[in-house]
């Protein structure tokens, strides 16, 4: 070997040692893409070049000059473009025949919160929205009948509001029916009209001090310009007169609360109690009694509301009905009005309030931030892990003439000697003695059996990881199967496909893949006389070209029959067309 070759080698090998593979793996190797490797991707030289020469040339380097800043792969700056110059910088040295499986941070969207940050914000109903939901009456809260009404408040509140409007409200809450009758004379057309029908309860009244009667007892007019009501013997709580020393004056607005009297045609307050009062031009002084709910134990809520077909409902998700609003006291522990860090925020909450949660259970949580949020958090065991939008992908790279995406496989599962892979497993319906239908066999690859001392009714499904065919032209499944002891496989075993996954298929939408058949019009399965594995042949997915789908192996037995089914050598890839 020539010192040129050794050096060679001996490069080759020092750069695979971050990757934990001898110079015999050096022709099929795997790399996982570091902070610092999506940095050099949108910097490279040859990347910038093949960004500008596409047709939308700005849009395309602005895209690649994200991957750096973002550090991952989108679809308008996919992995298949960029990563060949990347690895053709890395490993110079490496000849044509040569596979490199990357795995890569891919930006998956969040679409499931679109509405609420594109569409969301957050409201605190204030002293006028009570008053008008109480039409009133009442006081700064609302209680268990007027809640009832918050929507068509809203609808009042926020009359141009769009469709799919997303309001996180917040207001106080308390079980009570309120004593107290407010009349604003700046807000009501004839508060005489609003008084004359309440003279046995006690009204709280602001308006504007008009033309001073005495400087004894605080005898003076409240008034809009329209209406007016005549206030007598103004005292604090404790019953101290207080007019002189609070220095009301013609122009103050002042709020006073006592019980009617009829003097005439005039409303009357006769020993009225100062509440509060604010100096012409100058902020108001209220005393510590001005809430007739000060001494009540209240909530204050966080509801999220969502405009739909014109009505303002409770706002839930289609993709997660577990939905839940962070409540306030969470932002009070934390001094501020809205969560900086979600990730830790949100965990701390989620595992305070659901301490018995079970693994990859998972809620949909509403929150305040840099404005109204949406996030999907799972349980892992031991955190509430937040959704980012982040993905890890993995694509194969081959050498050729140079280094291209092998694109043509989108997943390949051989199972046997390879375990379970990414596929997941659910039990439907578990009867008997069973515990279980689908397992891994080293012998046999993925086998369902509901056969447990007898046949047991059962329903059990082996679900594949999401298959991206963004890109495919002419996809399809093939995988080798092997049955017997079936009653009719074609109706026990069969194969279903979901651009839906909701994470559970007894909720998503499925469509049955056929079985394919042979040229004399059978189907295309084990017939059930022996355990040769046979192939499905090529069962074609060109119905979801440019979808994400989920493909699902369904098995299910009966009382009187359950097979075996045994599945190896899972294919999801591309075939060739006439002409290429």
């Amino acid at each position: 070997m020539s010192s040129c070759a050794e050096w060679t080698m001996r490069q080759i090998e020092d750069e695979l040692k971050t990757t934990d593979l001898s110079i015999a793996d050096a022709r099929q190797f795997s790399y996982t893409m570091e902070a610092s490797d999506y940095v050099k991707v949108s910097s490279l030289d040859a990347n910038k070049a093949l960004a500008l020469s596409l047709d939308d040339d700005s849009t395309a380097y602005n895209a690649l000059q994200l991957i750096g800043k973002n550090k991952c792969f989108t679809e308008e700056a996919s992995a298949d473009m960029y990563v060949p110059n990347f690895i053709a910088n890395k490993y110079p040295q490496l000849s044509s025949g040569a596979q490199c499986q990357v795995t890569y941070n891919l930006w998956d969207g969040k679409s499931y919160a679109s509405d609420l940050v594109y569409a969301g914000a957050a409201y605190t109903l204030t002293q006028a929205d009570y008053k008008m939901i109480w039409n009133g009456k009442g006081a700064e809260y609302v209680n268990a009948e007027t809640e009832t009404m918050l929507p068509e408040y809203l609808k009042q509140k926020f009359p141009t509001a769009t469709e799919g409007k997303v309001i996180l409200l917040k207001y106080i809450w308390q079980n009570i029916t309120p004593d107290t009758i407010y009349a604003d004379l700046s807000y009501h057309c004839s508060v005489k009209d609003l008084l004359f029908l309440q003279e046995t309860v006690e009204h709280e009244l602001t308006g504007k001090v008009g033309t001073v009667k005495s400087t004894i007892y605080g005898r003076f007019y409240l008034l809009d310009g329209t209406d007016s009501v005549y206030v007598n013997g103004i005292t604090d709580e404790d019953g101290n007169k207080v007019w002189k020393d609070k220095g009301i004056q013609t122009g103050d607005m002042i709020t006073v609360k006592g019980r009617l009297n009829v003097d005439g045609t005039e409303p009357l307050f006769n020993d009225a109690v100062y509440v509060s009062h604010t100096p012409a031009n100058k902020q108001p002084h209220r005393q510590p009694q001005q809430s007739t709910i000060s001494n009540q134990q209240s909530t204050i809520k966080n509801v999220a509301y969502v405009l739909q077909n014109g009505e303002w409902v409770i706002y839930t998700n289609d993709q997660y009905t577990a939905v839940v609003t962070v409540p306030v006291e969470v932002y009070t522990s934390l001094g501020s009005e809205n969560i900086s860090d979600p990730a830790t925020t949100v965990n701390t909450y989620l595992k305070s309030v659901y301490p018995y949660a079970a693994v990859d259970d998972e809620y949909f949580v509403i929150y305040v931030g840099s404005g109204l949020a949406g996030d999907v958090f799972t349980y892992d065991g031991t955190d509430w892990v937040m959704d980012d939008g982040y993905v890890d992908e993995t694509m194969t790279f081959v050498l050729k003439a140079a280094w291209e995406a092998d694109i043509s496989t989108y997943l390949k599962e051989p199972f046997l000697g390879h375990g379970q892979g990414d596929f997941t497993i659910q039990n439907v319906l578990l009867t008997g003695a069973l515990t279980y239908v689908w397992a891994y066999s080293s012998s046999y690859g993925m086998k369902a059996s509901a056969y447990y001392n007898s046949y047991n009714p059962a329903e059990s499904w082996l679900i594949s990881p999401t298959i991206k065919l963004k890109k495919a032209k002419n996809p399809a499944l093939i995988f080798d199967q092997a049955s017997k002891y079936a009653a009719d496989f074609s109706q026990e075993c069969t194969v279903w496909v979901t651009t839906s996954f909701t994470g559970d298929v007894t909720t998503s939408e499925w469509k049955q893949l056929p079985w394919l058949k042979n040229e004399d019009g059978s189907l295309n399965v084990p017939d059930g006389s022996s355990w040769t594995f046979q192939s499905s042949g090529e069962m074609p997915l060109t119905d979801y070209i440019d979808q994400t789908i989920v493909i699902g192996f369904r098995y299910i037995s009966t009382e009187t029959a359950a097979a075996t089914w045994e599945i190896q050598n899972l294919l999801v890839h591309e075939l060739e067309m006439d002409g290429d």
